[in-house]
């Protein structure tokens, strides 16, 4: 089958019987939650929202990566005692019989110290607009799935995609995907992104708690 770059929204729910629901709770739980950010962070973030909003139309995929995700990333600090961060790794799994998925992720947060383990959130990295013949929503969904067959615990799957300035979280659930409206970086809507991702480390922390 296919690498997972090139895997679209509807041919993931076709293969896979995946179902969208916009409501659902899970997501809801998941990005709906307060910021408790402090004000030198606070500080922090709206100088990179300025700079984003200086540099996104000129920078590239990976300018994009080194100025701004890196920065948001370090400020929420996924380096855990249980799981960390990891950058281009690559994932296989076989499905089912004579089908595969692969690929090389951007970034994951998973158990494991020197290669990844169990994947519990994924972020895709993508510069430009989407358009037919590029689908990051359907390359995270695949990365995502394939997360699905080779974790031990059926516990959800969370994601994002960037396009430029916006960020879309996506959550993965059985069957059930659930995406979240854009937020825009170049706005205090960076505050709500990082209040997201430090969300998800409290997510995590409760999955293991669970399936200790």
């Amino acid at each position: 089958m296919k690498p997972f770059s090139q895997w679209t929204v509807e041919e993931i729910e076709q293969e896979f019987g995946l179902q969208a629901d916009r409501n659902y709770k899970l997501l809801q739980d998941w990005i709906m939650v307060s910021p408790s950010l402090s004000d030198d962070e606070t500080i922090r973030l709206r100088q990179l929202s300025q700079k984003l909003l200086t540099y996104v139309h000129d920078w590239n995929e990976e300018e994009l990566k080194v100025y701004f995700i890196a920065f948001l990333l370090d400020l929420v600090d996924f380096y855990q005692p249980l799981y960390r961060p990891f950058l281009e790794r690559e994932l296989s799994v076989e499905y089912a019989e004579g089908k595969k998925l692969w690929g090389k992720i951007d970034f994951l947060v998973a158990s494991g110290k020197q290669s990844p383990k169990e994947p519990f959130f994924f972020l895709h990295e993508y510069k430009k607009q989407a358009d037919t013949s590029n689908d990051p929503l359907g390359q995270l969904l695949a990365e995502m799935v394939a997360a699905q067959a080779v974790n031990t615990n059926a516990y959800p799957i969370y994601g994002a995609y960037i396009i430029g300035r916006h960020w879309y979280f996506v959550l993965l659930n059985e069957k059930i995907y659930a995406e979240s409206l854009a937020y825009d970086a170049t706005k205090d809507e960076i505050i709500e992104i990082v209040t997201i991702l430090r969300h998800t480390k409290t997510l995590i922390d409760l999955l293991l708690q669970v399936t200790k």
